[in-house]
């Protein structure tokens, strides 16, 4: 279930996802539509957003984990502990949740960090570069990696302001929502920069 795509220069993060979720295991043809309007991820505060992919249920609790500290005081370090570390104590479905968090670390700098319930929720934390972006996206029924080439990486040259990185990653949800019944085109966003 769901989409989620992010984007880190050395200035910005910035995180789209799509608004469905649907009842797993999906169906295929014919999945059980729960609602079009829920966004799979939240900017946490004025330094970090979040976004996820897969087990819906399972990844709001850990996102709701959050809420048990002052939010304005967590920096992208222990944002990034709480959630593995919830998400390590949650039940989930087979098809498992991916995060991914992005925003400016506690030396300042722009950096993204990605975490699966494949892996144990290890994260794997990557700075950005200067003149470089990270980019990651996921998907629970989708392999997103040749839509991330088509629409962001190879456009990434080209974009001059975020309105071309939403106009990138716009396209790019709304050709997995075109392969996948599990995502639609409803696009939500955040920015941290």
């Amino acid at each position: 279930m769901s989409a989620i795509l992010a984007v880190c220069g050395e200035n910005f993060c910035a995180m789209a996802s799509d608004g469905r979720m649907v009842e797993e295991p999906a169906i295929p043809g014919k999945p059980n539509i729960l609602t079009e309007e829920l966004p799979k991820l939240r900017k946490v505060n004025r330094n970090v957003c979040v976004g996820f992919a897969g087990d819906t249920l399972a990844a709001v609790q850990a996102v709701n984990a959050l809420d048990e500290y002052n939010v304005q005081y967590l920096t992208f370090e222990k944002i990034l502990k709480i959630l593995s570390e919830r998400m390590r104590q949650i039940q989930t479905l087979p098809l498992g949740v991916r995060f991914l968090v992005g925003g400016r670390g506690r030396k300042g700098g722009f950096q993204m960090a990605t975490f699966s319930t494949d892996n144990d929720c290890q994260p794997d934390i990557r700075p950005a570069q200067p003149g470089a972006y990270l980019i990651e996206g996921a998907c629970a029924h989708t392999e997103v990696g040749p839509l991330l080439e088509e629409h962001l990486r190879t456009g990434a040259e080209n974009w001059r302001s975020l309105d071309d990185v939403a106009a990138s990653m716009d396209a790019c949800l709304k050709a997995i929502a075109a392969r996948d019944e599990t995502a639609n085109d409803k696009v939500f966003r955040q920015l941290v920069y």
